[in-house]
């Protein structure tokens, strides 16, 4: 199970903890829950959050479709991280001569092949 991050204050210091792992177009930050908070605040699952500019993914369906996807591939690994906060940023666009369509399976595999490299790359830092 994960929770989303929506407090523009953690989102925030979760990308201030600085770079856990890069892939091609992805990039991962990850945070560990403060002790300094309170009990009832304090994260139980997995909490992620995704940052696609929209410099980068033009069209909302791509932006959707990519954030959909992090999400999905952050709740079949959540086990992995207990109490974690996760915050995954695209830093770079796909090819729009590659990917014709924004909900093609060509693109939809390349991402979520390049988000589990990601995390499985994060899970050994």
């Amino acid at each position: 199970m994960i929770e989303h991050i929506v407090d523009k204050e953690i989102f925030q210091e979760v990308l201030r903890t600085g770079v856990t792992s890069r892939s091609e177009h992805f990039t991962l930050y990850k945070m560990n829950a403060p002790e300094n908070i309170d009990e009832a605040q304090k994260p139980v699952y997995l909490q992620v959050g995704v940052v696609v500019p929209k410099r980068l993914a033009k069209k909302a369906v791509t932006r959707n479709a990519i954030r959909r996807q992090v999400y999905e591939i952050a709740k079949k690994v959540g086990e992995l991280f207990p109490k974690q906060l996760h915050v995954v940023r695209l830093n770079k666009s796909f090819d729009r001569k590659t990917y014709l369509s924004p909900s093609s399976l060509k693109l939809k595999l390349d991402v979520a092949s390049e988000l589990q490299s990601l995390y499985k790359d994060g899970a050994t830092l």
